[in-house]
């Protein structure tokens, strides 16, 4: 047997105990999180949107993509698809905008907001807030308030006409979010593979708190606000990032948050390496510098966020340290060998089941070859959010499509 050299009192080496704390760090979250993916397959759309009962009055909807001007030719995109499924969106059926800043002259086929060079928010708040803030203000000077409800996209996002007829038909709540999609896989299959966990969050996560009006994982792209909360509330946070989760959690506090149960948001990968390890240091950092707005509004969730980077970069050290125990020798004891086993099987079912949600038997099968390397090169994305921050007076943009 392999002699550690560190053995306790108890006769354990250190190298068990580190072995079993991580194991046990991690149990919690792989046990939920299985939890969450029984009750999602167990609690179907379907059954969901049976309870619903069509309003008598239908809301007023429309359709805000906000983008920085890099990505015109899929923003035309988005907007002939949406224009495409002949809804009624808007006063006039044009109920479709562009928030663009001043610098881009790209003259866009539906309703433009145009974000003055000059202009300043209250908070002195940054690029999309900035340009958020001036399009809720532009929405409320022309009349849009109770009446109206905002789907938000990002400019390379869309949502699908199921999605925008259930809000047109059905929402009453203030503000709502449904599940993201890969809308194309994208040009960097490791980015796309790892993707997936996004649909696994959104499918356990967000469907399992949205339902009872506890956002956790708010996303910018598919967010459905009414135009006077959203205007009430406003997007002047001043902060580095978390503009989603503060709105989902400000109007799950003040008022009520749902699930969109039918339709979904079409998404896309990075199509880089850097651009996917910046996108994500950006989401890392963006929950500890928001000037303790999310803690403040949700305890419960700023933890599930540190214990969810804490856990998912212990199970990565799990990952090697257990092969290495096991070639040198060192003695696991059973319930840990148990909880270890357990932890990297609901481990595998969780990219799975964002798999089997996507509808892709391709992505399924890479995943059960690529499923471990997939889950290093995201994890790492913490381990460089923290050895090299990024600038937080600079807002990085991520090429997508």
């Amino acid at each position: 047997m392999f002699e550690s050299g560190f053995y306790l009192g108890t006769g354990w080496s250190l190298l068990q105990l580190v072995f079993t704390a991580i194991v046990l760090t991690y149990n919690p979250l792989a046990v939920y999180q299985t939890f969450l993916i029984a009750s999602s397959l167990l609690h179907k759309d379907g059954d969901y949107l049976a309870k619903q009962t069509p309003l008598l009055k239908s809301n007023q909807a429309i359709v805000v993509i906000t983008t920085n001007g890099l990505a015109t030719d899929v923003v035309e995109m988005i907007i002939a698809k949406i224009r495409g499924y002949g809804l009624p969106l808007g006063r006039d059926g044009d109920g479709i905008f562009v928030i663009k800043e001043e610098r881009d002259k790209f003259a866009y086929s539906c309703r433009m907001i145009t974000v003055p060079s000059g202009y300043v928010s209250g908070n002195r708040s940054r690029n999309k807030m900035r340009a958020l803030q001036y399009g809720i203000e532009w929405l409320h000077r022309n009349g849009y308030g109770k009446e109206t409800y905002v789907c938000h996209l990002d400019d390379d996002s869309v949502v699908d006409r199921e999605y925008l007829d259930y809000v047109i038909r059905y929402l009453r709540a203030e503000g709502a979010q449904g599940c993201i999609r890969l809308r194309m896989f994208g040009r960097h299959t490791i980015s796309s593979l790892s993707d997936i966990i996004r649909i696994s969050n959104c499918e356990a996560w967000c469907k399992h708190s949205n339902k009872r009006s506890r956002p956790q994982f708010v996303h910018g792209e598919g967010l459905v606000v009414r135009a006077d909360i959203e205007y009430e509330i406003g997007w002047d946070y001043a902060t580095y990032g978390a503009e989603d989760l503060i709105m989902g959690l400000e109007i799950s506090k003040r008022y009520r948050f749902d699930y969109i149960p039918t339709g979904h948001i079409f998404i896309a990968p990075p199509t880089s390496v850097m651009d996917y390890y910046k996108q994500r240091r950006r989401w890392f950092w963006s929950i500890f510098k928001n000037d303790g707005k999310v803690r403040a509004l949700s305890p419960k969730t700023y933890l599930i966020y540190m214990y969810m980077y804490l856990a998912g970069m212990s199970g990565l050290l799990g990952l090697v340290l257990f092969p290495t125990l096991v070639t040198a020798g060192v003695d696991i004891p059973p319930a840990v060998l148990f909880l270890s086993i357990m932890n990297f099987v609901f481990f595998m079912l969780y990219y799975q089941f964002g798999a089997f949600e996507n509808n892709d038997l391709w992505c399924a099968l890479a995943l059960l070859v690529l499923q471990v390397p997939v889950s290093f090169y995201e994890g790492f994305t913490s381990v460089y959010a923290l050895i090299r921050p990024p600038d937080f007076e600079v807002f990085e943009t991520i090429k997508k499509v």
